[in-house]
């Protein structure tokens, strides 16, 4: 399989195609090392890798032009998790000076605009996870023990499908009832506890369902 990519207005062919978007990629990185603001990308850059991945993945080779392609996308992949673990720390690091900004009445050059959709997505899950942080820490601090325990009755009511990827034999869960036996590629639902474990141990993987 033969991947095209128009750069430039150019179409560039299999390997070339392949070594100039990982230049991209390796670009985008320095300079967001480099640099220690944000900075801004185009914002289907995550989409265009995933497709790029997706084209390199699904080709075979032989020799060494398929010890090239996997190391291209190990590198490629390895790229990408540093390149947004980086964007994240900053949106979250400049998202704090924001607010200490406007406590003290000093404007910052925090710019949402440089956020992509996909980074946004994750400052969604962000937001839900502060709440909950500051919820805890008021129900302490505000001496109601009964928030906090309906708050643990919720996370050890919680349910979570999985699939197992290697089998399992029948087990007790933390809500006291039997699950089991599991074949590999079996769905179950289980409770949060559980499936944490077994999804930590490599011996299954969330399923998202919503």
């Amino acid at each position: 399989m033969v991947t095209t990519i128009r750069k430039d207005g150019e179409e560039v062919e299999g390997s070339k195609a392949e070594s100039l978007a990982l230049k991209d990629i390796y670009d985008l990185l320095l300079k967001e090392v480099q640099i220690p603001t944000l900075q801004s990308i185009p914002p289907d850059t995550y989409q265009n890798i995933a497709l790029l991945l997706g084209n390199l993945k699904g080709q075979r080779h032989e020799g060494i032009k398929e010890k090239i392609r996997k190391r291209t996308v190990a590198m490629i992949c390895s790229s990408v998790e540093l390149l947004l673990e980086i964007r994240h720390h900053k949106i979250l690091e400049q998202q704090y000076a924001s607010k200490l900004a406007l406590r003290s009445m000093i404007v910052t050059g925090f710019e949402y605009s440089k956020v992509t959709d996909e980074e946004k997505y994750i400052l969604d899950g962000q937001k839900e996870s502060d709440k909950r942080r500051m919820a805890v820490l008021a129900a302490t601090l505000g001496g109601r023990p009964k928030v906090l325990d309906s708050m643990s009755a919720k996370i050890r009511s919680k349910q979570t499908v999985v699939r197992f990827i290697r089998p399992m034999e029948r087990f007790i869960g933390v809500d006291m009832t039997k699950y089991g036996p599991f074949m590999k590629e079996d769905v179950a639902v289980l409770p949060y506890e559980n499936a944490r474990s077994f999804i930590e141990k490599g011996e299954a993987v969330e399923v998202d369902v919503a």
